[in-house]
């Protein structure tokens, strides 16, 4: 009997976060297995790459027989063979009426690092970016992303990438995916402590973060200064863009506002999520700016995380994500309480975060914090926190109480140096 697998009707970017929550990927399904894309009237870039990397590891790791059904007269269908989802697949792709006009750099498999300067230039040269500010942080983002497939996923069969950029709104997509080992696998070579795959990617996006190298330590690097992540990171907020970065169960969505200001959530998936690692960056040409001043920007943060690595690791969060066994200190409880701030700071934050429980400060309905508040709950917490990068959040922040913490954590600083 026939394992069958159909596709959503519309798999579009405001979904992902529901797809990648709710969407089972079928790790040992019975063959033969038919995956249908004919009732699909809807495929985003990152659903796409996913897919096509699914399909390529059922036929090339579980060997197992795989038919595709797509109708190539619908948008999704006429999508997928422009994106070239039946050649990566080693396949002939049908006929299509008519090609939809944004430039596409089609689906590629991506297994060294000799591939990776190739493909970025041949996606430069497909996409045609005209503005300059975009084009850079276009192909060094996809360099970045296509070096972290190749150096740290562990998949046999490399990643698959693809690339698309619409004239007429300015959008660039990227997306990148493999079947490899996760984040969390890889970097527990050099933080055996990180026991999820939600503390995995909170520390994976924090500079000077690597599998080759553990906590500051800077010497004998093998393969990078653990800045790539990062880098894209700040590239996507500062420019108004987005990102998401997605291994197992975890999900972290990175964005910026019309400031450049971060915003962030993470998501846990219901399904086990994707097998591997994915990343899907939005960047957008009427707000990228200066791309030379975004660098530096990035370059300068990750100087002084070298030297104040608290600072940096402090972790704002829109919300409070749906964790199991997260210990959650609602502040609007105990609002302007320093000395019970100090007795929660004590007698629960710093041991849980010690033992690696992941803590999240919830300041939602707290219009502004006095900064003698922060200092009474937080002070402690930013001078003596090594691992604060993994376990500690900080939800909900008003503006005036997000100034207040980094202004806790400036002196923090300083009393350290």
């Amino acid at each position: 009997m026939t394992f069958h697998i159909d596709v959503p009707a519309s798999v579009d970017d405001k979904s992902l976060i529901d797809f990648f929550r709710g969407w089972r990927w079928h790790l040992a399904p019975h063959p033969p297995i038919q995956i249908d894309f004919q009732g699909c009237n809807f495929i985003a870039p990152y659903a796409l790459t996913l897919f096509a990397v699914y399909v390529l590891w059922l036929r090339k790791s579980k060997r197992v027989h795989v038919r595709v059904n797509v109708n190539p007269n619908s948008v999704a269908g006429a999508f997928l063979v422009q994106s070239g989802f039946f050649e990566v697949l080693g396949e002939n792709p049908p006929e299509i009426v008519e090609e939809r006009p944004d430039r596409t750099v089609k689906l590629t498999r991506i297994s060294s690092s000799s591939e990776i300067s190739p493909f970025a230039s041949r996606v430069m040269e497909i996409l045609q970016i005209e503005d300059e500010e975009l084009a850079g942080a276009v192909q060094y983002s996809l360099i970045e992303l296509l070096r972290n497939v190749v150096q740290h996923s562990g998949s046999q069969s490399g990643g698959v990438a693809m690339a698309q950029y619409y004239p007429n709104t300015g959008l660039v997509e990227l997306c990148v995916a493999d079947m490899g080992v996760g984040v969390k696998a890889t970097i527990n070579e050099a933080y055996p402590e990180i026991d999820n795959s939600l503390k995995a990617i909170k520390l994976a996006t924090l500079p000077h973060v690597s599998r080759t190298f553990g906590p500051s330590v800077y010497s004998a690097m093998r393969d990078n200064a653990g800045l790539g992540l990062f880098f894209i990171k700040q590239i996507a907020s500062l420019s108004g863009g987005s990102f998401f970065l997605g291994s197992k169960d975890a999900l972290i969505d990175i964005w910026g506002d019309k400031k450049g200001r971060q915003k962030k959530l993470y998501k846990l998936a219901r399904n086990d999520g994707w097998p591997g690692t994915f990343a899907y960056l939005q960047l957008r040409r009427d707000t990228i700016g200066d791309f030379d001043s975004i660098l530096h920007i990035c370059r300068r943060m990750a100087a002084e995380a070298r030297k104040y690595p608290a600072e940096l690791a402090l972790d704002f969060i829109e919300e409070v994500p749906e964790v199991d066994d997260l210990v959650v200190v609602t502040v609007k409880d105990f609002e302007e309480d320093v000395e019970e701030a100090a007795k929660l700071r004590e007698e629960l934050i710093l041991p849980m975060i010690a033992e690696g429980t992941m803590v999240v400060l919830d300041f939602a309905g707290v219009k502004f914090a006095t900064q003698s508040f922060v200092h009474a709950l937080m002070y402690k917490v930013i001078r003596d926190g090594q691992q604060i990068g993994s376990t500690l959040s900080i939800a909900g922040c008003s503006n005036s109480t997000r100034e207040a913490v980094m202004a806790v954590a400036a002196y923090a600083k300083a009393t350290n140096e």
